[in-house]
Formats: C-alpha cells, sequence, structure tokens
C-alpha cells in the first residue's frame, strides 16, 4: 500500500538525558531532543493486519495537523521542532475518517462497512493513570502517527476501543463525501472541546469568547464555541488569509493583533465587558498572554492548548485581581468527548466543511504538509 513515511537520524542532543526505555524502543520523548534531519517521503508498505483487538481502516480522507509540520520543520543543527514523543520510520498522520474492512479476532465493537473515526492516543487501562480514569496519561501509551503507524496511508490497522461510529452524520449529510469531509474534522474538534468542557469549568452559553491564533485548531474551536451557544466569538491571526476563512466561516470579529489593539478590539466586540473564555492556539505565548490578560472579564477561564516553544510572561496579579484561572489541555481521550463532538455534528450545529481550503492526493501527501508549513491555509486533507 502507499503511505506517507517520515524518516530520520537518531542522533541525541549532548547533555540529554536519553531513558534506557527510549534507546531500547527508540522513541523518544522529546522527539526535538533527538531526531534530526528528517525525511518524508510517499512510499510503498506492507498493508497493515489488524490484531485480535483492531479493526483494519481503509482511509478516506486524512488531515494535516500542527504536528505533523513540527515533524519537519527543524532548527539550525537540524533538529525537528516536535518536542513530544515520536518513533521513526512511522508513518505519519493521526486525523482520519474511513471504513473498517477488516476486524481482529476479537473486536466487537465494529463491522466492515461501518464508518469511523479515531483518537489517537492508545492506553493501556491497567496503570494507575487509566485506572484513576485518566487514559489520556497513560503511562503505556503509543500514539497514532506518532509511536506506531498513523493515517497517511490507504490503510490503517487501529485498537477498536479507540474507534467512534460516524453513520449519525447522515442525518446531515446524504453525500458519502460530504459526511467523510466533515468526519475528518471530529478529531480536530476535540482539541478545543476537551480543553472547554473536559479541563475549564463553569462556562456557560453566552460566554464571550478570544481565540488567540487561527490555525486548524482555533478555527475549529471558534466553531465548537459558536456551536455551544457563545455570545461573542473573537479571533486574532497575523495572517490575513486565515482571517478570510474566519470570516467566510461567519465570524465578525477578526483582527491582526499586530495592526489592531486586542485591548480595544475586545472592549469594542464585548461593549467593555472583557472576554469570559480566552482560548492560547497559537503558540506566540509572548504576543498572546499580555494580551489575554489586558482583557480578562472577571472570573475569566484561560484555556492553553498550543504547544509553546518558549515560557510565557504571565503576571499572575491580573489573574488574582480578576478571579480568573488557567487550565492546561492537552489531547482528548475519553469522557466522552468524540461523542460530543459527534452529536454536535449530527445535530447540525457543527459544520467544518467550510473550513477546508485545500485537499491533496495522496502521492502528493509530502506537498501537503508542506504546503500546510506556510500556515495560511485552514485546513489542508488529503484524499486516499
Amino acid at each position: 500500500m502507499k503511505a506517507l513515511v517520515l524518516d530520520g537520524e537518531w542522533s541525541p542532543r549532548s547533555g540529554y538525558d536519553l531513558a534506557e526505555t527510549e534507546r531500547q524502543r527508540r522513541t523518544a520523548m522529546d522527539a526535538s531532543s533527538v531526531w534530526r534531519e528528517p525525511t518524508l517521503r510517499v512510499a510503498e508498505r506492507e498493508r497493515p493486519e489488524p490484531a485480535a483487538d483492531e479493526v483494519l481502516v481503509a482511509v478516506r480522507y486524512a488531515g494535516v495537523c500542527g504536528s505533523d509540520i513540527s515533524l519537519i520543520e527543524t532548527d539550525k543543527q537540524g533538529y525537528v521542532h516536535y518536542s513530544a514523543y515520536a518513533s521513526l520510520p512511522n508513518v505519519l498522520g493521526h486525523e482520519f475518517a474511513g471504513e473498517v474492512v477488516e476486524t481482529g479476532s476479537d473486536a466487537r465493537l465494529f463491522e466492515p462497512g461501518d464508518r469511523v473515526t479515531a483518537e489517537v492516543t492508545d492506553y493501556c487501562g491497567r496503570c494507575d493513570q487509566c485506572r484513576n480514569g485518566f487514559t489520556g496519561h497513560c503511562e503505556n501509551f503509543e500514539q497514532l502517527g506518532f509511536t506506531i503507524p498513523g493515517a497517511f496511508a490507504e490503510y490503517v490497522a487501529v485498537p477498536e476501543k479507540l474507534c467512534y461510529d460516524v453513520s449519525s452524520l447522515s442525518a446531515v449529510y446524504d453525500d458519502e463525501d460530504a459526511l467523510m469531509r466533515a468526519a475528518v474534522t471530529v478529531e480536530p474538534s476535540t482539541i478545543t472541546y476537551h480543553g472547554l468542557f473536559g479541563r475549564a469549568a463553569g462556562l456557560r452559553p453566552g460566554d464571550y469568547y478570544a481565540f488567540h491564533g487561527l490555525g486548524p485548531i482555533g478555527l475549529t474551536g471558534m466553531n465548537v464555541a459558536r456551536a455551544a451557544g457563545a455570545g461573542v466569538v473573537v479571533g486574532f491571526e497575523p495572517s490575513a488569509e486565515r482571517r478570510a476563512v474566519a470570516r467566510e466561516a461567519g465570524f465578525e470579529h477578526v483582527y491582526d493583533p499586530t495592526e489592531t489593539d486586542p485591548t480595544a478590539a475586545v472592549a469594542e466586540a464585548t461593549d467593555g465587558a472583557g472576554i469570559d473564555v480566552h482560548v492560547e492556539t497559537a503558540g506566540a505565548v509572548r504576543a498572546t498572554y499580555p494580551a489575554i490578560e489586558r482583557t480578562l472579564a472577571e472570573t475569566a477561564n484561560v484555556v492553553h492548548i498550543s504547544n509553546a516553544g518558549e515560557p510565557a510572561p504571565v503576571d499572575m496579579r491580573h489573574y488574582q485581581a480578576s478571579a480568573a484561572q488557567i487550565y492546561g489541555a492537552e489531547g482528548h481521550t475519553g469522557d466522552r468527548i468524540f461523542q460530543g463532538v459527534i452529536r454536535l455534528m449530527a445535530a447540525g450545529h457543527l459544520d467544518n466543511r467550510p473550513l477546508i481550503t485545500a485537499t491533496y492526493d495522496l502521492d502528493d501527501a509530502d506537498a501537503a504538509i508542506r504546503r500546510a508549513a506556510e500556515r495560511v491555509d485552514g485546513k489542508i486533507l488529503v484524499e486516499v
């Protein structure tokens, strides 16, 4: 089968304390300290065979994520930017939708022909974190497209416990292609959904939101906030192209923070009330956090989602004075997160298709990721 394969040179940085498990498994806990000189190409690989608890999915669409980009971008020494877990060579891709074509001997939840999407993190169910309900922080986890083969491929084998049926979307999309294009955006939508409703507390319909960074996570997050009853949704993004995507999706209050003072923009959009829910999806924390602190509403929530490459200059006096709080959010595993997003889509409240700005064939999947690295698009898909 065809697949998009990322490879690189295993070269731990001088001074990096390489754990024995990293050495044995060739899986870096901090890829940016171990993997360098990445290469990306579409290649032929063996079609995977599903394990007993897995299903084999024929991929229809896969989405490009910012983490895919950070695995091909490098610093001056050639080390990748991605600072989390990665094992190479590996097939990239963790946002996908497709059809089950084969099931393992002990798989019971799905049958061939079922249309599915999936979570990213495979969890053991036995460690202390899993037993305490924190499956997203499993001590023995694997991740699709990072440590095990992902979905930029004709087929992907996935533990069935990670998969979710998306057939309910047929209530809204009577065209199979439209259904699959919507379903592939479930995973990126769950990132903000988890941050807002799995981590933050006390959010209410009518709250005023601000999204700092309108890449795919920020854009899908704005849609989630609107579907959840936001009173106002403000977006800050330097890219004119991405601001245009947001406006075309129906968002009025979209600004370039390098040209428009965020404090003045928020005052105008909220009639001086400030922002109840700030969502940091840019990673440019030296610019975003000062703006966040100046525009906090009373008892505001700040949800940090991005993988920032530098420390944030946080002045706690602003949070204390506003009785505000900061929540860190990463991933989306368990906690009815996927079901919630799929239900919003099936009810017609959440449609991310207008955010899709480009689609590439699998043969050109490497070009899709390089295009996404220009950071001017909404969501980019690879069609299989």
